[in-house]
């Protein structure tokens, strides 16, 4: 409970530098989205797309530098899904992830400053807790707002570099932070702990590239187009787009979530969801390029 309220209070922290003195008044009632939970939420929604352009209210994330590497990608184990099939060996660039999935307060922000509808949060409360309900397009769309507020380039991390975070740099491991399942509640939100919702960013233990909620808690949209396996796959860390019969219209989503079990919380699991589609169970996080 303690570590949870730290996290919280960490993140309110950073926005408060950000925000300015309504961004504070806000955190005093509660945070933003406490605010703007309670009553005459049109008249609030009006008023902090007045002021979120003047204050430039934002987060920017936490990015955790991931060095160059070589591992791994896919399963060659019989019993796990073909679309994890052929295992092969791919190269990473160094390049940074998000050490925490992109919240509600950092999403909020983006759709009051655009004039886009607020994703729901299904009444499990939005301080702190990953943005739901976006789609593939949605979270690009976040990447590149955030890009031009900050003068720093925010991406999808690719498939390869996703799972190769989850490993830990190709060390192997089946989730993030653990080969051990009876270990994973540690490191992990899945059917078994999560009491039926989403949980808030950095609450379970980190891997050991200090990354947090890779196994669990949400989905995570990455930039690839679908395909059933990894036949004629990049080998250089690139994202996978039309060729070899990629289906762009579906896009992969890594790391299993708060409704599923051990098997879809796997480091090697993937698979595909439409673009255009928003789920309770699906958010992201960002990376960036490295030079």
């Amino acid at each position: 409970m303690l570590k949870k309220q730290y996290q919280l209070a960490k993140r309110q922290k950073r926005w408060i530098k950000r925000a300015g003195v309504i961004g504070v008044v806000l955190v005093l009632l509660g945070g933003l989205g406490t605010w703007l939970a309670g009553e005459n939420k049109a008249f609030k929604m009006a008023i902090l797309r007045v002021v979120a352009p003047v204050l430039s209210i934002h987060l920017d994330p936490e990015m955790v530098s991931i060095p160059a590497g070589t591992f791994q990608q896919g399963n060659s184990l019989e019993e796990n899904t073909s679309s994890e099939h052929p295992l092969r060996k791919v190269h990473i660039k160094k390049f940074a992830l998000g050490r925490f999935e992109v919240t509600f307060e950092e999403y909020d922000r983006f759709a009051i400053s655009t004039g886009r509808p607020l994703p729901g949060d299904e009444g499990w409360g939005r301080e702190g807790h990953p943005v739901i309900n976006v789609s593939w397009k949605d979270a690009m769309d976040y990447a590149s707002w955030l890009s031009q507020e900050t003068g720093y380039r925010f991406r999808l991390p690719t498939e390869s570099e996703w799972e190769y975070a989850a490993r830990n740099m190709g060390k192997g491991q089946i989730w993030a932070g653990t080969s051990e399942q009876e270990q994973l509640a540690t490191y992990a939100w899945f059917n078994a702990n999560s009491n039926g919702r989403t949980q808030p960013v950095g609450t379970r233990q980190a891997n050991s590239l200090g990354l947090h909620d890779l196994s669990g808690n949400v989905w995570e949209w990455v930039q690839d187009c679908w395909h059933d396996d990894y036949q004629h796959a990049p080998t250089n860390g690139s994202a996978w787009l039309e060729a070899n019969n990629g289906m762009c219209g579906t896009r992969v989503r890594r790391g299993g979530g708060w409704t599923n079990a051990p098997m879809s919380l796997r480091s090697s699991s993937r698979n595909g969801y439409s673009a255009d589609s928003r789920s309770i169970q699906i958010g992201f996080r960002l990376a960036q390029d490295i030079p």
